[in-house]
C-alpha cells in the first residue's frame, strides 16, 4: 500500500512539472557605454565625419529556419529603416535600444510560451555601424524566439 502512494505521489509530481509553461529568458543588462566609442567628434571635419558615416553604415542579413520546415532569409538596414525585412521600422528600434547586438534583445521578458519542441535557428550577420555583428541561436520553439528578438526574428 506505501509503495502504491509513493508512486501515484512521484507520477503526481511528474505530471505537474510538465505541465509548466516554459518562460521566455528575463531582459539582458544593457551595457550603458557601448555606444560612447562610436560617437562621432565634433572637432573633426566634414569629409572625416562623412567617410565615418559611411563606414558606419548597419547592413545585416537575417536567417530563421525551422527543424524540417521552412528557412527564410532576408536582409535588413537601419541607417535609412528598410531591406526585404517584412518590419524593418520595428527590428531597427529593437536593434537600436540594443546597440546593435542580437543577443541583448528582450522583445517580451517574462513571455509565457508552451514547451513544445519545434527548433527554430537564426543566424544573424553583417555590420552594425562600423562594427562586425555575428549571432546564432537555436529556440526550442517559434514563441520563444519571438519573445528573444521580437520584430527582429519574425520573418
Amino acid at each position: 500500500m506505501l509503495k502504491a502512494v509513493g508512486a501515484l505521489a512521484l507520477s503526481g509530481a511528474f505530471l505537474f512539472a510538465a505541465a509548466a509553461p516554459a518562460l521566455a529568458d528575463p531582459a539582458p543588462r544593457s551595457d550603458q557605454h557601448s555606444d560612447q566609442r562610436s560617437a562621432l567628434r565634433s572637432d573633426q571635419r566634414p569629409e572625416q565625419r562623412s567617410e565615418q558615416r559611411s563606414e558606419q553604415r548597419s547592413a545585416l542579413r537575417v536567417l530563421v529556419a525551422e527543424k524540417g520546415g521552412e528557412t527564410k532569409a532576408v536582409t535588413l538596414t537601419c541607417d535609412r529603416d528598410g531591406g526585404t525585412h517584412p518590419s524593418p521600422r520595428a527590428a531597427c528600434r529593437l536593434l537600436r535600444k540594443a546597440g546593435g547586438d542580437p543577443a541583448r534583445l528582450a522583445a517580451s521578458p517574462g513571455q509565457v510560451c508552451t514547451k513544445e519542441l519545434r527548433p527554430h535557428a537564426v543566424v544573424v550577420a553583417g555590420m552594425w555601424r562600423g562594427k562586425p555583428v555575428v549571432f546564432g541561436r537555436v529556440y526550442s520553439n517559434a514563441c520563444l524566439m519571438r519573445a528573444a528578438g521580437g520584430a527582429v526574428f519574425t520573418l
